[in-house]
């Protein structure tokens, strides 16, 4: 715990949150070691994992710990300098490293979306024109961000048992490498941070308010971490770092939650009943909105052999925007690129993460399930999956 306080105090891209007691690291962040101590520090405690037994019920833990302890390790060797291959550097982190893309399933998607969007031009541009029609002005977002959130949260807590002083709170900022970020603060409250540098359709604010707080990350969080009062804490809980597989899991899960809390056409009559009329838009073509984003979200897998190929010197900056717009339909994706440049593998995480996520959902619920089944077995990942 004290060793990812210490990592995220000399680079805070690679801490999530942490939401333990702040005694307990306050030390550390005052005066943290050097990366090269953390990674000694890191190495010995892996060591002496490796070396000691353990009771049969605390095998999961020690798992996690050790990835833990592997992939911080890495982390430190990475911001030291060493470089691996997209792959390599994907396994170490999360534990996997994400199959090929299928390049047919994603020209079927992207050919789909231009029967919608309509003919003439390049793909990507027909669709930043389509999407443009359901952007949310600037003046609204704070309105419609919080009505998206507070139904996400509605629809959660008729499945899910949350702490009666569990919160969440929206902040919008700006500069920012991301478009929304959602940061624990422990005892089940959260800071949801929206980057009003980014435009967003009227369907993408529901899909942050589920994926970064319910049933997403916040609930995730809460359901995780301890209570700071707790007596039978795991102090490994209370701190979360962003290139780990436990951050796999987190992303994949977060990357369902508007399908699991707005199944079939739930989510176009919720957008278009309630949304819409709140961003001051016309409610006409709300049903073809919500199917091109989530085709679009389908796309993002996309992004894998794309960044694979970028960050392996396959792609130079240019080839590789042009490549993201042309085939993930990113408009605009200079953007993305900075953000690969700055998370690298990190887009393993809400690609693989979410198939991973997907796969093992549809195991548990069927192709079919009801209601309560899907949100039973998506519940079924999240507590306990470490």
């Amino acid at each position: 715990m004290r060793l990812a306080v210490a990592l995220g105090e000399r680079d805070p891209d690679s801490l999530d949150f942490y939401a333990g007691p702040e005694g307990a690291v306050a030390d550390v962040r005052r005066k943290p070691p050097p990366l090269t101590a953390i990674k000694q520090d890191a190495s010995v405690l892996a060591h002496r994992l490796d070396a000691e037994s353990f009771a049969p019920t605390e095998a999961g833990r020690v798992r996690a710990l050790s990835a833990d302890l592997t992939a911080m390790i890495a982390r430190v060797d990475l911001l030291t300098g060493t470089r691996l291959s997209y792959d390599k550097e994907s396994a170490v982190f999360f534990g996997v490293v994400p199959a090929p893309v299928d390049e047919r399933g994603l020209a079927a998607i992207r050919s789909q979306i231009g029967e919608i969007v309509g003919p003439g031009g390049r793909l990507v541009d027909r669709y930043t024109a389509f999407a443009a029609r359901f952007i949310v002005p600037a003046d609204r977002l704070p309105d419609v961000m919080r009505a998206a959130l507070d139904e996400c949260r509605r629809r959660t807590l008729a499945h899910v048992a949350l702490p009666s002083r569990e919160q969440v709170t929206l902040e919008f900022v700006r500069d920012k490498p991301w478009s929304a970020f959602s940061r624990y603060l422990g005892d089940a409250r959260s800071r949801i941070q929206i980057n009003t540098d980014f435009a967003f359709t009227v369907d993408q604010v529901l899909q942050i308010a589920c994926h970064e707080g319910y049933p997403g990350h916040h609930v995730r969080n809460t359901l995780q971490a301890p209570r700071r009062n707790a007596g039978n804490r795991v102090p490994e809980r209370d701190v979360q770092l962003m290139f780990t597989p436990e951050a796999l899991e987190s992303e994949g899960s977060g990357m369902l939650a508007v399908d699991v809390a707005f199944p079939g056409h739930e989510r176009v009559r919720f957008v278009r009943d309630r949304l819409f009329p709140l961003a001051g838009l016309d409610v006409s073509g709300a049903d073809r909105h919500v199917q091109v984003e989530r085709l679009t979200g389908d796309l993002q897998m996309a992004q894998i052999d794309l960044a694979r190929r970028y960050l392996d010197g396959g792609l130079e900056f240019a080839r590789a925007v042009s490549a993201l717009e042309e085939q993930a339909l990113v408009p605009h994706a200079e953007a993305l690129v900075k953000y690969i440049n700055e998370y690298r593998s990190y887009v393993t995480a809400y690609t693989a993460g979410r198939r991973l996520m997907e796969s093992r959902l549809e195991a548990c619920a069927g192709a079919d399930p009801t209601d309560d089944i899907r949100w039973r077995c998506f519940n079924s990942e999240t507590p306990g999956s470490r």
